[in-house]
């Protein structure tokens, strides 16, 4: 096909998901976070990400959940802005932000984790067998 050709299939998405870096991808909705930061550019004033209020105990029980930080996309920050609003429990606030900003059928089930003594969740080796790759962040349970 001539390059200059339009084709019925649309053009790919610069940052495809298959090619973000885990820097570059929102640890709820697994999508691009859209990361200044992540993706190098230069600073330009504050970030949007600053702009949206979210309680501290809330932040840090979000921040707790991942060993290897990223942030989280504006649409998911937006979630956790609003449900915050509404619940004030830490857990109760990422049980429902999990609900809302995961893709249809990757919620998790009560078997695919559990809250240790710390309140982090851990994944149980059933949730990796499910998920079938090794994520890389030395789980605890990891089967792989």
């Amino acid at each position: 096909m001539d390059p200059n050709e339009s084709s019925d299939e649309a053009a790919p998405n610069s940052y495809s998901e298959e090619l973000l870096g885990r820097d570059e991808t929102c640890p709820l909705c697994g999508k691009d976070n859209q990361c200044r930061v992540a993706k190098g550019h230069l600073y330009k004033g504050l970030c949007w990400c600053d702009q949206i209020v979210v309680p501290g105990n809330i932040l840090n029980r979000l921040a707790a959940e991942w060993v290897e930080q990223a942030c989280i996309c504006r649409s998911c920050l937006e979630t956790v802005a609003r449900v915050s609003t509404s619940l004030s429990d830490p857990d109760a606030v990422l049980t429902e932000v999990f609900r809302l900003t995961r893709p249809s059928g990757s919620m998790l089930l009560p078997e695919d984790y559990y809250l240790d003594e710390d309140g982090k969740m851990v994944f149980t080796a059933a949730y990796h067998l499910k998920r079938g790759t090794c994520c890389g962040n030395g789980c605890r349970h990891c089967p792989y």
